[in-house]
């Protein structure tokens, strides 16, 4: 992968920890205002939040890609979250292509949100993971 890449995710991964409790949180407030009845707001909230969601997802997919030739385990460790995202990410699409406002609230609540939540745990490895090798 190209030294750009690996340039931008090292300085990106200091901060992708609060990016995805935030984008988290974010979830959580959307579903909250969908069961207040403030669909409009709740939908533009998310229609906000998905570009923020897009850029940590391509930060995810290529700190995998890098963490592979590096620490493979946390490569495939992070792949696999990545995964993860995107399958709660279908249920969300698969929730507003239906219009069914209700399982769309719990594809946000209970699933979107806290599997962005996760991504505490893989924080600090993938910070480490992506330092700057020191040559001995």
């Amino acid at each position: 992968m190209h030294d750009g890449a690996l340039e931008l995710a090292q300085r990106t991964a200091s901060s992708a920890g609060a990016f995805a409790a935030s984008l988290s949180a974010d979830c959580s407030q959307i579903a909250l205002a969908m069961r207040a009845g403030a669909v409009g707001d709740a939908l533009a909230a998310f229609d906000s939040t998905a570009a923020r969601l897009g850029r940590f997802l391509t930060f995810v997919v290529v700190s995998s890609e890098l963490l592979g030739g590096t620490a493979p385990s946390l490569g495939a460790v992070l792949g696999d979250y990545g995964r993860r995202v995107l399958g709660c990410l279908d249920r969300v699409q698969l929730a507003l292509d239906r219009a069914d406002l209700a399982a769309l609230t719990l594809a946000l609540e209970h699933g979107l949100g806290p599997a962005l939540g996760e991504y505490h745990g893989y924080a600090e490895q993938v910070v480490r993971g992506l330092q700057p090798r020191v040559a001995a």
